[in-house]
C-alpha cells in the first residue's frame, strides 16, 4: 500500500492530538471554563429555551417561588389592615441541593481526524465540545424521569436513583405528597385511559388513549387530548401579555409524530404544512417541544396504582405529556467541574473523566398539568 504526503501529515497530527490528550493533567476547570462547559451541553440539550438553567457557585442555592394563594389583595383603604397584605403574599422555597456526579466519556482516535486546534487551550476547548452532546442526553433523562424514591426501582449504580425528576414530583405533587407547593397546591393530572379514580376530568374518546383520536361514529370528530390539557390550567396563569404563548408541550417524539399525523389527515393547508414541516409545530398559540429522552415504555406501579414507573425489567406502552411554563422547568449546574483523562491503546481511545453536580427542581407545581397513560399507538 502507498502513502501519500496526506496520509503521513494526517497520521502525524493525530499522534500530536493523542499525545496533548495523554499530557493533559487532572484539572479542576476554572469558573470560566466551567461556565463555558456548562454552556455546551446546554446548546445541545432539547431543553435551551424550554427550562431555566441556574448555575450554581455552592452545593446549594435556594430558588424563591413567589405566589398569590387564594386571597385577594385590593381592599377598601378604610379597612385595610396589616393582616391582609401579610396573609396574602407569600412565599415558597425551593433548594437546589446538587447530587455529585461522575461519568466517562470516550473519545477514539478516529474521531480526532475532525479536529483542527493548534493552543492547549483549544484543544481542551474542543475535547469539551466533542463531549458535550453524550452529557447532554444523559442529563435530560436524568431531568426527567430521575427518581430517588425508588419506584422505578433505579439501582443505586444508577444516576437516576439520586435525583427526584420533573415527572416524579408532578406526580407526587397532591395534597399531602412530597412536592405539593405549600401556597398554589398541586399539579393538575389528566388520564388519558380514564380510569385513575382520583381524576375527575376526562376524555370524550379513550379508543387507543393516543393524543389524536378519530370517533369510529358520524359525524368522526377528532380529538386533540391537547385541549382538556389547555382547559384544565389554571386561568391565573393564562394571564398577562404573553398568555399561553409562555407554555410548551413537552411530549416525547413519537407523540408529536402521532399528532402530525393527525393534522395530515384534515384537508387543510395547516394538515400538508405540518407533515412537510413547513411551519413551527405547534397546538394554538403553545409550541410543541419534543423531548426524545421522555420515556415511552413505562408501567402502572403495581404497589401504587395511581402512579407510573419505568421499569425496565418489564416494559410497557405508557408515556406522558405536560403542559407548563416553558421556565418552569428548573436545573441547577454546580460550576465545579473536575476532569481527568486515561489513554487506553488496545481500544485506540481516550477516555475522559468527569465530575460534575446537578439538581432538578420546578418553580411552581401547580402552574403544570401532566396527562399520563398516553400510548404512541
Amino acid at each position: 500500500m502507498r502513502y501519500t504526503n496526506r496520509d503521513f501529515l494526517s497520521q502525524t497530527k493525530k499522534i500530536e492530538l493523542i499525545q496533548k490528550m495523554i499530557a493533559l493533567p487532572t484539572i479542576t476547570l476554572s469558573a470560566q471554563e466551567a461556565d463555558r462547559f456548562i454552556e455546551m451541553v446546554w446548546d445541545e440539550s432539547v431543553l435551551k429555551g424550554n427550562a431555566r438553567l441556574v448555575k450554581m457557585d455552592s452545593e446549594t442555592k435556594n430558588v424563591r417561588a413567589l405566589g398569590f394563594g387564594t386571597t385577594r389583595i385590593l381592599h377598601p383603604k378604610s379597612t385595610f389592615t396589616q393582616s391582609d397584605y401579610k396573609s396574602a403574599y407569600e412565599h415558597d422555597l425551593i433548594e437546589l441541593s446538587a447530587k455529585r456526579l461522575r461519568c466517562c466519556v470516550v473519545i477514539f482516535d478516529s474521531d480526532l481526524e475532525d479536529l483542527n486546534v493548534g493552543t492547549a487551550a483549544e484543544f481542551k476547548s474542543q475535547i469539551m465540545s466533542m463531549t458535550a452532546k453524550q452529557l447532554a442526553t444523559e442529563l435530560e433523562e436524568l431531568y426527567i424521569i430521575g427518581d430517588d424514591q425508588s419506584l422505578s426501582g433505579f439501582a443505586s449504580t444508577d444516576a437516576r436513583s439520586v435525583v427526584a425528576g420533573w415527572r416524579y414530583r408532578l406526580d407526587h405533587s397532591q395534597s399531602g405528597e412530597s412536592y405539593e407547593n405549600d401556597v398554589t397546591g398541586s399539579t393538575i393530572v389528566l388520564d388519558a385511559s380514564n380510569i385513575v379514580s382520583a381524576i375527575a376530568e376526562s376524555f370524550d374518546l379513550t379508543t387507543s388513549q393516543g393524543i389524536v383520536e378519530r370517533d369510529a361514529n358520524a359525524p368522526y370528530d377528532q380529538e386533540y387530548k391537547f385541549d382538556l390539557m389547555i382547559e384544565q390550567m389554571p386561568s391565573k396563569y393564562k394571564q398577562g401579555k404573553e398568555g399561553l404563548s409562555r407554555f410548551r408541550f413537552f411530549c416525547n417524539d413519537q407523540i408529536a409524530s402521532r399528532y402530525v399525523k393527525g393534522l395530515s389527515k384534515r384537508a387543510t393547508i395547516l394538515g400538508d404544512q405540518a407533515i412537510q414541516g413547513k411551519s413551527a409545530l405547534q397546538y394554538g398559540t403553545i409550541p410543541i417541544v419534543s423531548v426524545p429522552q421522555m420515556p415511552t415504555e413505562m408501567i402502572i406501579a403495581s404497589g401504587d396504582v395511581q402512579h407510573e414507573k419505568l421499569d425496565t425489567s418489564t416494559p410497557g406502552d405508557l408515556t406522558d405529556c405536560i403542559l407548563t411554563r416553558w421556565d418552569n422547568f428548573v436545573i441547577g449546574m454546580q460550576k465545579k467541574l473536575t476532569l481527568e483523562t486515561a489513554r487506553e491503546a488496545a481500544d485506540q481511545a481516550n477516555y475522559f473523566y468527569y465530575d460534575l453536580a446537578v439538581d432538578p427542581a420546578i418553580q411552581n407545581v401547580n402552574e403544570a398539568v401532566l396527562l399520563k397513560r398516553l400510548k404512541i399507538a
